[in-house]
C-alpha cells in the first residue's frame, strides 16, 4: 500500500530537487499511475491536489506551501 506518508516524503524530495510547479504536478501524476491499484481514497485525493496544479494558476502552490503540505502528510 502506497500511503500519504510515502507521498509526502517523496514530494518533499521532489520540491527540493528543482522547484517547478508543472514538473512536480507531472511527477505526482506519474506516481499516481504507478501506484493507483495500491491507494486508499485519502491518498488519491492528496495526490490529485498536486496533480491539479498543472490545470491553472488558481491551483498552484508555492514552494513553501508544498513543503508544508508534504510535512503535514508525514504526521
Amino acid at each position: 500500500m502506497y500511503s500519504k506518508n510515502d507521498f509526502g516524503r517523496e514530494l518533499s524530495i521532489e520540491v527540493e530537487k528543482k522547484f517547478n510547479v508543472i514538473r512536480i504536478a507531472r511527477w505526482a501524476h506519474e506516481k499516481y499511475l504507478d501506484n493507483c491499484a495500491n491507494l486508499d481514497r485519502d491518498t488519491k485525493n492528496v495526490m490529485m491536489t498536486i496533480i491539479a496544479m498543472e490545470e491553472g494558476e488558481e491551483f498552484e502552490r508555492t514552494k513553501e506551501e508544498l513543503l508544508k503540505f508534504a510535512a503535514d502528510l508525514q504526521k
